[in-house]
């Protein structure tokens, strides 16, 4: 935790308010609808009728509303149970998530260490709820384009949500699509096409294949897919005439086979039409 303040710290007074922020989409875990599910080990029963509002005031951009609504509640919280309390780091999390909308980088960034400090001491380092908050910390790198610093994260957050709820919890494979596009970003394309795939086959598991995480999950797969398979048959010819004894063929059949495999389910017509 150290060692992510100095970066913030660092990245403060060579960028200011002006850290380049990345066109990473993480809307796919981070919406409005995604926040107000959040689970009962993120936010508790008697905090989720206020976060609800926060979330639904900065969804529709009334963050003069949403903010002071915050930071009201985080006073009385820290009034009535102190500072280091599970509630405090709750509404440091929720506050931090407003601040990230608004492109408030630093300042989320100092909640959310806060916030995990607070969690970590009082639940222990292998509690879900410290996981969330690796998870929001992770997403605030990569919206920021620090996808290096953003990746551990992300990987200590899997990992303790493995432990914490399963390796086939819903929740694991929500990180798993967030570890994706950070690879993603990194070029690292064959972990990429792993988490995805691991994260389709928790879906349908647990959800079902009509699901809209089955549908998202398995589309950014098939761009994935598809991008690579552009790319590799764009250049084939350069690669090798035949086309055939080179590792990126296999990588082509692998798309191939995916659609094929994909072919006729209702997710897959999904996925096609919305292309």
């Amino acid at each position: 935790m150290l060692e992510m303040k100095k970066i913030d710290e660092r990245e403060s007074q060579e960028e200011g308010e002006t850290t380049k922020h990345s066109d990473l989409d993480f809307t796919f875990i981070e919406s409005a609808e995604a926040q107000m599910a959040a689970a009962d080990y993120e936010v508790p029963e008697k905090l989720r009728t206020l976060h609800h509002l926060v979330i639904q005031y900065a969804s529709q951009g009334r963050y003069e509303v949403a903010v002071p609504l915050c930071k009201q509640a985080l006073e009385d919280l820290e009034r009535t149970s102190g500072h280091n309390h599970p509630d405090v780091a709750t509404m440091l999390n929720i506050l931090a998530l407003v601040y990230r909308d608004q492109q408030k980088y630093m300042e989320a960034a100092s909640l959310l260490h806060d916030a995990l400090r607070i969690r970590e001491t009082t639940l222990g380092e292998n509690h879900p709820a410290v996981a969330a908050t690796l998870n929001n910390l992770a997403v605030l790198y990569g919206k920021r384009g620090k996808y290096k610093e953003a990746e551990p994260l992300c990987k200590k957050a899997l990992a303790i949500r493995e432990k914490a709820l399963g390796v086939d919890h819903p929740d694991v494979a929500k990180q798993l699509n967030n570890l994706a596009l950070l690879c993603q970003n990194q070029g690292k394309f064959e972990e990429v096409e792993g988490y995805y795939r691991r994260a389709l086959d928790i879906y349908n598991a647990k959800l079902g294949p009509d699901d809209p995480s089955v549908t998202k999950t398995m589309n950014n797969l098939v761009k994935r897919l598809y991008c690579l398979c552009c790319l590799y048959l764009t250049h084939l010819d350069d690669v090798c005439t035949e086309g055939i004894c080179i590792p990126e063929a296999r990588e082509i059949q692998s798309c191939r086979d995916f659609v094929q495999a994909s072919a006729g389910s209702s997710s897959w017509e999904r996925v096609w039409w919305a292309r």
